[in-house]
C-alpha cells in the first residue's frame, strides 16, 4: 500500500508539474509565456504589433460605425507626420504596421491608403478620393449607401446636418443654416460644420488646428474646402490598401533592445556628416527629422547580440550552422571551429531587429593559423538567399575585427551574419571565439508604447511561440533576379509599385509565365503566410498565386481572372504545415514556394499587363530552443514636478504571461519618456543585479491620474459683445487689441508662433508683463451661464499662456460670484477627443513654458449654473512674461461626458 501511495504521489505531482508547464510555455491560439512574437502596450496608445491588434485596440472601445471610423481617423494622424513619403529599396510603404512601428512620415496618398486598409478590415467598404491639390478616404458602413471623408493628412473630418461624418460629394454640394447666415454655397459642411477637435472656429477664415502648419501653411477652412468644390474624382479600379505585415519581437539570451524616444545621433559629438545616415533612413536624402523641421517623429533603438561562444549550448542561440564543433567537444581551438579540416564549416546568426535597420557593428575575435585557412564574414538582407562579403582574414594569429556596416544591412527588418570557416591543417587551426551584433534601428516616436500622467497599465502578451523568417524581395529594375528561385518569361518595370499597374508581369502574350520564390529555414516548417498584391484589369488574363511545400506540387490559393475592381487585390494567405497531407522527404519541411503566374492574350511586358505589384513571404518555424525563460521590462523617464524635473525608472520581472502591472508617474503633466528596454533576465546591462521595481523605491501613487471628458458646447452668450480691459495692450508687439473687440470677435487663434503677419491679426491680441489684466464682458442682459472657454496663445517667450485666471459672474458689474479658476498646467490635461497639431512636442519650443502648446483653449465648467450680466476673467501672467490672448467666450450650456481610459 506504501509503494502504491508512492506511486500516487508521484504521478499527483508529474501532473502538477505539467499542467505548470503547459501554463509556462502555452496551449492553443495564443501564448501563456513565451519569448518569441511579443506584445508590450500601455493604455494610451494602440497595439502597434500586427493589424488585427492594431484594429481592435483602436476601436474596441466604441459602438457604433462611425465612432469606430474617427477612432482609425484618430490614431491615423496620431501615428503619422506630414511630410514626404517613407521609401526604402526604391518602394513607398504601404503597410500600416511596418509604417507606424518603423517610418511614420507620409503625405495624404499614403495615409489614406493606410486608413483605407483599416476600414476594410473592418468589414466596411473603402474608397480612394482624388482631389484637384489633395487626396483623401472614404469609408461607407451601409453598403455603399452612404460614403464618410476622413483626412488624417490635414487632420479634418466634418459633419452633414444628420450629424453623420459628410461625405466629399456632400462637402462640394451647396447647403444652408444659421451657421452661415442662411447662405447656401458650396462646401458649407467643411466651412460651419467641421468637427470641434479638427477647427480653430467656424466660418471660412477659421484654420485645421491640427494640422501641420495652420498659418504658415494657410490652412484654412476656405482653402481646404476649395479642394472639394474645384471637383474630384473617385478611384474606380485602384483601392490602394495593403497590410499584413507584423512587428516581430522576440528576446533571446544575450540579447537586449533599448527604444529611445529621441534620436541618438541628436547631441552626440561622436556623430558627424559622415556617420549620421547610421541612425535613420534617408528621407529624400535627408533625416526624416529635417524635413519640414518635424524634429518630432524620430527615435532609434539598439539590439545588442553578444552569445557566450563558450557556452556547451551555444548552438541554441544561433540562426543556423554546419560542419562546426565547440571548444568544449573537442577540448582545443577557438570555442567554434570546422569539426573537420577540409570540410566547409558556418555559423549564422540572426538579427530579428523588429524596427528597420539602419546600420550594424560587428565585433569579432578569432584565430587564422594559416595562410591557406578560410575566415569570413558575410551579412544577407534576404534571409540567406543572397549573401554579401563584407570582411576577410589577410593575417595569420589570433586577431580581433569591427565592421561598421550600413547599405549592406539596413532598409529590412531582420538580417542574417555569417562567419565561414575553412581549415586547411587541423581543424582547430580556424575558428570564432567571440562576437558581438550592435543593431541600430529607426523608429516612430509616436507609436512606442508611452507612459502618460498617473496610473499607466502595462500589458505583455505574445503570440505563437515560432520563429519567423521573412522575405520582402524588391521587384523593380530587375531586382527581383536577386532573390527569384525560378522563372520562365517574366517582365519587369524599371519602377516600383505604383498602385495602378504591375510590376512584375508575362514577357509575351499568349502563354503563362511564372516566376517562383524559394524561402529556406533551418528548423522546421509550421506555418507559412505569403502577401501579394494582384494586378488584372482583364477578363482575357489572370494572376495565379499557388504555393508548394516541396517546389514540384503547387496548389492555387488565389487567382484574379476579371477586370473588376479593385485592379490592386491584397491577398494575405496563410498555410499551417502541421497538418500536412503528406510525407515529406528530407529537407522538403524546411522550404516554402511561392509561384506567381500570369497569363495575357495582349499587352505583355507594357503598362497594361497583369501581374504583381508586392510580395513577402513569412516562413514560421520550430525555434531551437522552446523554454520559456523570464524576461525584464524597464522603462525610464522624466518627469515634470513643481519642485523641478525627476528622473526615474522602473523594471519588472514578466515571470509568465500574459502579465500587466502598473507605473505610476508624478507631476503637472506627462514625462518626458527616455526609453524602454527588453531583456532576459540577467542579460540587460545590470546583468544578475537588476533591481526591481522604481528606482527610487517610490511608488508615487494614483493621485496623479486625472479623469478625461470631452465638452459639447451650447450657445457662446460672449460672441461680438463690448468687453472692458484694466490695462492697455502691448503697442510694443505690433498686435494690440486695437478696437476692443478682438477678444469675442468668434476668431481663435490655431498654434502658430507668428505674431505680426495679416493671417493673426484679427485672431491674438498681447498684453506685456505686469500685473493682472481684467476683462469684463457684458452680455448685454442677465443670462443663464454654464461655463466658459479661454483661448490664449504662447508664441514666444515673451508672450505666454497666463498663470491663473479668475472667472466670476456678477448681475451689476458690482457684486461678483466666484465661478472658478483657470490654471496654466490644466492645458496639460486637454479633453479626450483634443487633437494636438504636429509640433505639440517639437523639441525646439521646449525652452516654453507650455511647450510646443501654442495655442490652447482652457475649459472651465461652472459647479452650478450662475445668472448675470458680466462675466469677469482676471488673467495673472507668468511672472516676467506678457500675455497671449484670443477669444473669451462664455456658454449657456456645457455638456460633460467621459472619455474611454484606453483613448487617453
Amino acid at each position: 500500500m506504501k509503494e502504491e501511495g508512492d506511486l500516487m504521489t508521484k504521478l499527483v505531482l508529474s501532473v502538477a508539474l505539467l499542467l505548470v508547464f503547459v501554463q509556462i510555455v502555452g496551449y492553443g491560439g495564443r501564448a501563456e509565456a513565451a519569448v518569441y512574437n511579443l506584445h508590450l502596450v500601455t493604455d494610451n496608445q494602440p497595439d502597434y504589433t500586427d493589424f488585427d491588434s492594431f484594429i481592435e485596440s483602436v476601436t474596441g472601445k466604441w459602438k457604433t460605425p462611425q465612432e469606430k471610423c474617427i477612432a482609425i481617423w484618430r490614431w491615423g494622424r496620431r501615428s503619422r507626420r506630414q511630410t514626404s513619403c517613407a521609401t526604402d529599396d526604391g518602394r513607398l510603404i504601404w503597410d500600416p504596421i511596418l509604417h507606424y512601428n518603423s517610418y511614420g512620415t507620409m503625405n495624404c496618398g499614403v495615409i489614406s491608403g493606410l486608413n483605407i486598409a483599416a476600414f476594410l478590415r473592418l468589414g466596411y467598404e473603402a474608397r480612394y478620393v482624388q482631389l484637384g491639390d489633395h487626396t483623401v478616404s472614404e469609408v461607407s458602413w451601409d453598403e455603399g449607401k452612404s460614403w464618410h471623408l476622413f483626412d488624417s493628412s490635414m487632420s479634418f473630418f466634418c459633419y452633414n446636418h444628420e450629424g453623420e461624418v459628410a461625405s466629399c460629394q456632400e462637402i462640394k454640394d451647396s447647403h444652408a443654416c444659421e451657421l452661415s447666415g442662411g447662405k447656401s454655397e458650396p462646401g458649407h459642411y467643411y466651412l460651419y460644420h467641421g468637427a470641434p477637435q479638427c477647427v480653430s472656429h467656424l466660418g471660412p477664415d477659421a484654420w485645421r488646428c491640427a494640422a501641420d502648419q495652420p498659418v504658415a501653411y494657410k490652412r484654412t477652412l476656405i482653402n481646404g474646402a476649395s479642394s472639394y468644390t474645384g471637383g474630384f474624382s473617385v478611384s474606380r479600379y485602384t483601392q490602394y490598401g495593403r497590410f499584413g505585415r507584423r512587428y516581430t519581437l522576440n528576446l533571446l539570451p544575450h540579447q537586449s533592445y533599448t527604444r529611445y524616444w529621441k534620436p541618438l545621433d541628436r547631441d552626440n559629438p561622436d556623430v558627424t556628416d559622415q556617420n549620421k545616415p547610421d541612425y535613420y533612413r534617408p528621407l529624400r536624402g535627408l533625416d526624416p527629422d529635417e524635413q519640414h523641421g518635424l524634429n518630432n517623429i524620430r527615435g532609434n533603438g539598439v539590439w545588442v547580440f553578444e552569445p557566450d561562444l563558450g557556452d556547451a549550448d551555444c548552438r541554441k542561440l544561433l540562426y543556423d550552422f554546419q560542419g562546426v564543433e565547440t571548444r568544449t567537444q573537442s577540448g582545443a581551438g577557438p570555442n567554434l571551429h570546422p569539426a573537420k579540416a577540409g570540410e566547409p564549416a558556418s555559423v549564422v546568426f540572426k538579427v530579428s531587429a523588429a524596427n528597420v535597420i539602419t546600420s550594424m557593428r560587428i565585433d569579432g575575435k578569432g584565430v587564422r593559423s594559416g595562410a591557406g585557412d578560410g575566415f569570413r564574414v558575410f551579412v544577407s538582407r534576404t534571409a540567406g538567399i543572397r549573401w554579401t562579403p563584407v570582411w576577410q582574414s589577410q593575417r595569420t594569429g589570433s586577431q580581433d575585427f569591427r565592421l561598421k556596416l550600413r547599405d549592406e544591412v539596413a532598409g529590412v527588418t531582420e538580417c542574417l551574419v555569417k562567419v565561414e570557416m575553412a581549415a586547411v591543417g587541423k581543424n582547430t587551426d580556424v575558428g570564432l571565439d567571440a562576437l558581438k551584433l550592435t543593431t541600430v534601428t529607426q523608429l516612430n516616436r509616436r507609436t512606442l508604447p508611452k507612459l502618460t500622467l498617473g496610473t499607466n497599465r502595462v500589458r505583455l502578451s505574445a503570440d505563437q511561440q515560432m520563429e519567423s523568417t521573412l522575405l520582402w524581395p524588391p521587384l523593380h529594375a530587375g531586382r527581383y533576379r536577386e532573390t527569384v528561385f525560378r522563372q520562365d518569361r517574366v517582365y519587369g518595370t524599371e519602377e516600383p509599385d505604383g498602385i495602378y499597374k504591375a510590376t512584375l508581369g508575362p514577357a509575351i502574350n499568349g502563354e503563362e509565365c511564372s516566376a517562383t520564390w524559394r524561402l529556406e529555414v533551418p528548423t522546421d516548417v509550421t506555418g507559412v503566410t505569403y502577401g501579394v498584391v494582384a494586378t488584372n484589369r482583364s477578363s482575357a488574363s489572370y494572376v495565379s498565386l499557388r504555393h508548394s511545400f516541396d517546389g514540384e506540387n503547387f496548389g492555387e490559393f488565389f487567382r484574379k481572372s476579371d477586370g473588376n475592381f479593385p485592379f490592386d487585390k491584397q491577398v494575405v494567405h496563410s498555410v499551417d504545415a502541421s497538418p500536412a497531407p503528406r510525407q515529406p522527404t528530407p529537407g522538403d519541411a524546411r522550404r516554402a514556394y511561392l509561384q506567381c503566374a500570369f497569363f495575357c492574350r495582349g499587352g505583355a511586358a507594357t503598362y497594361g499587363m497583369d501581374g504583381i505589384q508586392d510580395l513577402w513571404i513569412q516562413v514560421e518555424h520550430e525555434p531551437r530552443d522552446v523554454r520559456f525563460e523570464p524576461f525584464e521590462v524597464t522603462y525610464h523617464w522624466t518627469e515634470h514636478r513643481p519642485s523641478g524635473d525627476v528622473t526615474r525608472s522602473h523594471t519588472e520581472l514578466v515571470e509568465s504571461l500574459p502579465h500587466e502591472y502598473a507605473i505610476n508617474t508624478a507631476g503637472f503633466r506627462d514625462p518626458t519618456m527616455n526609453w524602454v528596454r527588453m531583456n532576459l533576465r540577467g542579460y540587460g546591462p545590470a546583468r544578475n543585479e537588476a533591481a526591481y521595481g522604481y528606482s527610487d523605491g517610490e511608488d508615487v501613487g494614483p493621485d496623479f491620474e486625472h479623469p478625461v471628458v470631452t465638452y459639447a458646447w451650447g450657445k457662446n452668450l460672449a460672441r461680438e459683445k463690448p468687453y472692458t480691459a484694466s490695462r492697455p495692450s502691448s503697442t510694443a508687439a505690433k498686435n494690440p487689441d486695437t478696437d476692443g473687440r478682438e477678444l469675442t470677435n468668434g476668431i481663435i487663434v490655431a498654434p502658430t508662433d507668428h505674431t505680426t503677419s495679416d493671417t493673426v491679426q484679427a485672431a491674438t491680441a498681447f498684453w506685456a508683463a505686469g500685473e493682472p489684466v481684467t476683462f469684463v464682458v457684458d452680455l448685454g442682459s442677465p443670462q443663464s451661464t454654464a461655463g466658459v472657454r479661454l483661448s490664449t496663445h504662447q508664441p514666444s517667450l515673451d508672450f505666454c499662456h497666463p498663470a491663473r485666471v479668475e472667472i466670476a459672474v456678477s448681475s451689476d458689474g458690482k457684486t461678483w460670484k466666484p465661478a472658478g479658476t483657470i490654471r496654466h498646467n490644466d492645458l496639460w490635461q486637454p479633453p479626450g477627443d483634443y487633437e494636438p497639431w504636429e509640433h505639440d512636442d517639437d523639441p525646439s519650443y521646449d525652452e516654453l513654458p507650455a511647450g510646443g502648446r501654442l495655442a490652447y483653449s482652457f475649459p472651465l465648467v461652472f459647479d452650478k449654473r450662475l445668472s448675470g450680466r458680466y462675466v469677469r476673467f482676471r488673467c495673472t501672467p507668468l511672472e516676467g512674461k506678457g500675455l497671449g490672448l484670443s477669444e473669451l467666450e462664455v456658454f449657456d450650456r456645457v455638456d460633460v461626458r467621459p472619455w474611454p481610459v484606453a483613448e487617453r
